[in-house]
């Protein structure tokens, strides 16, 4: 957590130094849409979840000759893998994840333009548990009660950190590329690829 509060100063100080040649700036909405790839590893996020689509929303708040400094939003949606290919061999919840952040692009070319955030990201997991896969020998526990299933769900807001980049094709419409790294819990990590274009407003 430490090492995450410096990232953030040091974004801060950057954008308190960029405050002193900020200038009026053109177009600084930008819209996007695009794929996100979720990356299998044998943890109840990356294995229980296939990535759809999303839709991404940043803010210029300030700048500089050669940096952007911009807040974001990210909304990614999610499909539930069948039970015989998730993690637990639990049936789980279709999901939506926001992932809102703050961070800044580098204009290293004309084009070209790398970028880097920081943000946290809300989603809940929901599992529909059967009740025969539990090893339960006191009829009067909850599971008990009629079904043959039942419900758990759960809340995660893990922090995140984003890296890619951005490629002008033509007049405010652009290509991007970015990698989503999400420290959810001890040795549970998600890892989110995202391709797709945006525009300038």
């Amino acid at each position: 957590m430490t090492r995450y509060l410096k990232y953030i100063l040091l974004l801060i100080v950057g954008v308190l130094h960029a405050q002193e040649e900020i200038k009026t700036i053109e177009k600084p909405w930008r819209v996007g849409l695009h794929y996100v790839g979720n990356i299998r590893n044998e943890n109840v996020f990356s294995a229980s979840y296939n990535g759809i689509m999303g839709l991404d929303v940043s803010y210029v708040f300030a700048q500089t000759p050669g940096v952007d400094f911009r807040a974001a939003i990210d909304l990614n949606f999610f499909s539930g893998r069948d039970a015989n290919r998730t993690f637990t061999r639990w049936d789980v919840n279709d999901m939506v994840m926001l992932n809102p952040t703050i961070g800044a692009s580098f204009k290293l070319s004309a084009r070209f333009r790398p970028y880097a955030h920081i943000g946290i990201a809300l989603f809940q997991i929901k599992s529909e548990i059967p009740r025969s896969s539990l090893q339960l020998n006191d009829p009067f526990d909850p599971v008990f009660t009629p079904g043959s299933t039942f419900k758990v769900s759960e809340n995660y807001r893990p922090l995140t950190l984003q890296v890619g980049w951005e490629w002008q094709l033509f007049s405010q419409a652009q290509l991007r590329m970015g990698y989503t790294y999400l420290p959810i819990e001890n040795n549970v990590n998600g890892h989110l690829l995202t391709f797709g274009l945006g525009y300038r407003l």
